[in-house]
C-alpha cells in the first residue's frame, strides 16, 4: 500500500485552465481560471496598479472580447509603469515562484493561445516572460512580437545582455498564435506555432547562476513604446494553462 502511494503522488500534477468555451460575456475571471494570477494594469489616470484577487474585475485595459470572448489586454503608449520599467503594461503574474535549478525535478509549463490585434508605433512589444525577483537584469525569457516576427529573448546568466533568436518570421496581425513553455531543472523548452509553422527551441541556462533567483511567468501585453504617440496595443489570450508536474 505504501509503495502505492509513493508512485501516485511522484506523477502529482496541478494544472489550472478555463473550462469549456469562452462566454463573451462573462468576465475574464469566469472564462479562465486566474486564481494563481494577479492583475498588473492601469488605472483611471493611466497609472501602473496591482490588483489580486482578480476575482470579477475588469476595467478599460483588462477586459473580455464582446465577439470572441477572450481575455484581452489594452496598452495605450506611454501610460505608467512599475518602479523597475520605462514601459507600460497590462499582465498577468504568477503569485507563486520557483527556481531554474538543475537539480529540481519539477516540469512547470505555461501553455497559451493568443491573438496581437494592435501593435504600438514601434512595432515591438511582449506577450509572456519569465521574470526574477530582482532588479538588474533577471528576466529569463521574454516572448517578443517584433513587426509580425517571433523572438525568444533568453540570458544564460543573471544579468547577461539578451541573446534574441527569431522562432516565426511574418506572423500577421490577428493570426492564432499558440505558444507552450516549459521548464524542467535548467532547461527551457519552447514552441511556438502559427498556421501551419511549428517551432521547437530548448535552451539550456546556468543553473549555479539561476537557482537563488526566484521565478514566475507573466503573460499578457508589456509594451515596448513608452512614447505618448497616440498608439495603442492589443492582444487576446484565447487559452491560458498553468500546470505543474514531477
Amino acid at each position: 500500500m505504501k509503495k502505492m502511494v509513493l508512485l501516485v503522488s511522484a506523477f502529482l500534477m496541478i494544472n489550472t485552465a478555463q473550462a469549456g468555451p469562452l462566454d463573451p460575456g462573462r468576465v475574464a475571471g469566469k472564462n479562465f481560471d486566474l486564481a494563481p494570477f494577479l492583475l498588473q494594469t492601469l488605472d483611471a489616470s493611466l497609472q501602473f496598479t496591482e490588483v489580486d484577487p482578480i476575482g470579477s474585475y475588469q476595467d478599460s485595459y483588462f477586459f473580455t472580447d464582446q465577439h470572441t470572448g477572450a481575455m484581452t489586454f489594452r496598452v495605450p503608449s506611454g501610460a505608467g509603469h512599475s518602479g523597475h520599467s520605462e514601459f507600460p503594461r497590462v499582465e498577468l503574474r504568477e503569485k507563486g515562484n520557483w527556481a531554474i535549478d538543475a537539480a529540481s525535478k519539477q516540469r512547470r509549463t505555461l501553455s497559451l493561445a493568443l491573438r496581437v490585434l494592435a501593435e504600438p508605433t514601434t512595432g515591438e512589444l511582449i506577450f509572456a516572460q519569465i521574470h526574477g525577483e530582482r532588479s538588474g537584469g533577471s528576466e529569463a525569457l521574454k516572448m517578443r512580437w517584433s513587426h509580425g516576427d517571433i523572438v525568444m529573448g533568453v540570458k544564460k546568466h543573471y544579468g547577461d545582455k539578451e541573446q534574441r533568436i527569431i522562432l516565426l518570421r511574418g506572423v500577421a496581425l490577428g493570426s492564432r498564435i499558440e505558444c507552450k513553455l516549459a521548464v524542467r531543472g535548467d532547461t527551457l523548452n519552447v514552441e511556438v506555432r502559427n498556421g501551419t509553422e511549428d517551432v521547437k527551441q530548448v535552451f539550456a541556462y546556468a543553473s549555479d547562476a539561476w537557482k537563488a533567483i526566484p521565478v514566475y511567468y507573466k503573460v499578457g501585453l508589456y509594451s515596448q513604446d513608452k512614447q505618448q504617440d497616440g498608439s495603442t496595443a492589443s492582444v487576446a489570450v484565447e487559452r491560458l494553462e498553468l500546470s505543474e508536474s514531477i
